[in-house]
C-alpha cells in the first residue's frame, strides 16, 4: 500500500514537473522582455548560453517515457519549442528575390577585436564577402593608412575605433556630440555616414555600444560563492550592471533619435551589445527591421567566436523604411572574437 503510494506521489510529482518546466520557459522570456535591463540578475542571464535552459529536457523526456506517461509528452514539445526558438532565438526565412531594375548593395559589419589578428588578415577574410560597404567597429587606435592600403578599390575614413570602407563615395561623415548619462557626459559610440549608392543617398550608422563585459566581471569579482558571502553581490557590483545596460541603452537611443531626422533611408549596422530577447533592442529598434531575423537561416550566433563556437547574437543590420532585405548571414570567420554579418539590400525608390 505504501509502495503504491509512493508510486502516485511519484507520477504526479512528475507530471506537474513535466508542466512546471515549459511554464518557467514562458516566465524566463517573460522576465527578459518586460524587466530585462532594469534588473541585474535578468542582465546577467541575457549573457549566458541559453543552452543551457535544456539542461532539464532530455531528462524529463525520458522519465515520461519509462514512466509510461504518454499524454504528458508533449509538454516537451512545448518546452522544446519555447527553449529553440524564442529562447535561442532560431530563425527559419529565406532570401528575396531581387526586384527587376532595382539596384542593390551588399552590406558587411564586423568587430574586428582591435585587430589582433593583424589588419592584413581581417581584411583578406572580410573580403571574401565581395561587399560594397564595410562597417568595422573596434578597428584599434592606429592611422587609418594601413587600412586604406589593404583596401585598395574603396575609400576609407576612420575615427577612433569605426572604420567605413565604401565603393560608393562617403559624402559626409559626421561624429555625433555626447551622450548625457546621469549628468556626466559619455561617448556616443557610434558614426553616421552619407553614401552615394546607385539607390540613392543612404545614411548608414555604425554602432558599439558599452560593452557588458566589464561590469558582469566585476559583478563575479572574486568568484560567486565568495561575492554571496561576502554580501559584495548585493552593493555596487549590481549598481554598475544596470548603469551599463542603462548607458548602453542611451547611447543606442541617441542613434535612433538622430536617424528620425535623416531625409534618407537608414541602415544600422554593428555590434549591439544586446542578445535575443532583450528589452532594450525591442524599445530602442522598434519599427526597424533586423536583417538576420528577416530573411535569415539558423541561429546567426556571432559571440563569443571561440572555440564551441559563439552562443549569442549581438552584432547585426537593420533598416528602416525604404530598404529591402534580400538576404543576410553570418560569416564563421576565425580572426575575431567576433564573426561578420552580411547582408544584400535594395532600396526601394520614394
Amino acid at each position: 500500500m505504501a509502495r503504491a503510494r509512493l508510486l502516485l506521489i511519484w507520477r504526479w510529482g512528475l507530471r506537474a514537473v513535466a508542466v512546471g518546466y515549459p511554464v518557467a520557459l514562458i516566465g524566463v522570456i517573460l522576465v527578459f522582455r518586460s524587466v530585462g535591463d532594469a534588473w541585474w540578475v535578468a542582465i546577467a542571464s541575457l549573457y549566458l548560453p541559453r543552452l543551457g535552459f535544456a539542461i532539464p529536457l532530455p531528462f524529463l523526456t525520458a522519465a515520461l517515457l519509462l514512466g509510461r506517461a504518454w499524454w504528458w509528452l508533449p509538454t516537451q514539445l512545448v518546452a522544446l519549442v519555447l527553449l529553440v526558438f524564442p529562447l535561442m532565438g532560431l530563425h527559419l526565412a529565406s532570401g528575396r528575390s531581387p526586384t527587376p531594375g532595382q539596384p542593390s548593395l551588399k552590406i558587411l559589419t564586423f568587430n574586428a577585436d582591435s585587430a589582433r589578428a593583424g589588419i592584413d588578415s581581417l581584411v583578406a577574410r572580410v573580403r571574401e564577402a565581395d561587399a560594397d560597404l564595410i562597417a568595422i567597429q573596434e578597428s584599434g587606435h592606429g592611422e587609418v593608412g594601413p587600412w586604406r592600403a589593404a583596401l585598395p578599390g574603396y575609400n576609407v575614413e576612420k575615427d577612433d575605433q569605426f572604420v567605413l570602407a565604401s565603393r560608393f563615395p562617403i559624402e559626409e561623415r559626421f561624429a555625433p556630440p555626447p551622450v548625457i548619462h546621469r549628468g556626466v557626459p559619455r561617448t556616443p559610440r557610434f558614426e553616421r555616414y552619407r553614401i552615394a549608392t546607385p539607390g540613392g543617398p543612404v545614411h548608414l550608422y555604425s554602432v558599439h555600444p558599452i560593452s557588458p563585459r566589464d561590469s558582469l566581471d566585476e559583478l563575479r569579482g572574486e568568484g560567486l560563492r565568495h561575492e554571496i558571502t561576502s554580501g559584495r553581490i548585493l552593493r555596487p557590483a549590481t549598481e554598475e550592471v544596470v548603469n551599463a545596460a542603462a548607458l548602453r541603452a542611451a547611447q543606442l537611443a541617441a542613434v535612433v533619435a538622430d536617424a528620425a531626422r535623416s531625409p534618407y533611408p537608414v541602415v544600422v549596422a554593428g555590434d549591439t551589445n544586446l542578445p535575443g530577447l532583450s528589452r532594450t533592442f525591442a524599445r530602442v529598434f522598434e519599427g526597424y527591421r533586423d536583417g538576420f531575423a528577416d530573411v535569415g537561416f539558423g541561429f546567426g550566433y556571432t559571440f563569443p567566436n571561440r572555440k564551441g563556437g559563439p552562443w549569442m547574437r549581438i552584432d547585426r543590420i537593420m533598416a528602416g523604411a525604404r530598404v529591402r532585405f534580400l538576404n543576410c548571414r553570418v560569416i564563421p570567420a576565425t580572426v575575431s572574437d567576433h564573426r561578420p554579418v552580411v547582408a544584400t539590400i535594395e532600396i526601394a525608390p520614394r
